[in-house]
């Protein structure tokens, strides 16, 4: 099994699942085409979509999945909270603060409902994905293999200026709580952490690996997430 980086940042998100006969496309955030050029056309082995929430930069493309017939996990519009697509068993959970409240916000100010999603696969393990929220108030432990998570800004790189501060501040990750995070579910059991959805302007890509490499076991690979990337999430030892 391999995660392929299509896209990550304000930009577009988009992340693909992928061995010889499957893939799950995380996020929909850039064209369908970008996706068909990955897999080199083969758009029948897409087995679904799963989204996070209503921005445009992770959802804003899905309408082109739907339109062939490609299902759509979409948590934050669903009832559900449990999908099956293809080998894929994908859960989602809330991305709240400690008060339950989804901080991630619209244009207006409004809340942005925003999910996070437990991916399991019998080549793969399993793999938790959070994005775009202040926190990540559940804890997998050992029952993790692989991580895919944001780590948005650093508190000390951000600009005090900046007009988009407090939707940075209050919307997305900062190192040091990704790090908890990391550290919070460090095992031996952990194979893999991508780091995602980097700010361009707030972030030090050098300075984010190491200091997740910190956080977890000598055995624990750590890339970070750029468009054209591979990483290896097979469940058979590397």
């Amino acid at each position: 099994m391999i995660l392929k980086c299509i896209g990550s940042g304000s930009s577009g998100n988009c992340y693909l699942l992928e061995n010889d006969t499957e893939c799950l496309v995380i996020e929909a955030g850039v064209p369908f085409k970008e996706v068909k050029k990955a897999l080199n056309f083969n758009i029948s082995k897409i087995v679904g979509v799963i989204c996070t929430h209503s921005h445009a930069d992770h959802s804003g493309r899905a309408y082109q999945y739907e339109s062939v017939g490609i299902p759509v996990f979409k948590p934050y519009e669903q009832t559900t909270r449990l999908a099956y697509l293809g080998g894929f068993e994908i859960t989602a959970f809330d991305l709240t603060d400690r008060h339950g409240r989804f901080v991630h916000s619209n244009s207006d100010g409004s809340e942005c409902p925003c999910y996070g999603f437990y991916i399991a696969h019998p080549e793969m393990g399993s793999m938790v994905y959070a994005t775009d929220c202040e926190l990540i108030k559940w804890r997998f432990g050992s029952n993790v293999n692989h991580i895919l998570v944001e780590a948005n800004y650093a508190a000390d790189l951000i600009d005090p200026d900046a007009a988009n501060r407090a939707h940075v501040l209050t919307g997305h990750l900062e190192l040091q709580t990704t790090l908890d995070f990391l550290r919070a579910n460090n095992s031996p059991e952990l194979r893999t952490v991508t780091l995602c959805h980097l700010s361009e302007c707030n972030s030090d890509e050098i300075r984010f690996m190491t200091e997740a490499e910190k956080a977890v076991d000598p055995g624990c690979r750590v890339a970070v997430a750029k468009k054209g990337i591979s990483v290896d999430v097979s469940l058979v030892p590397f």
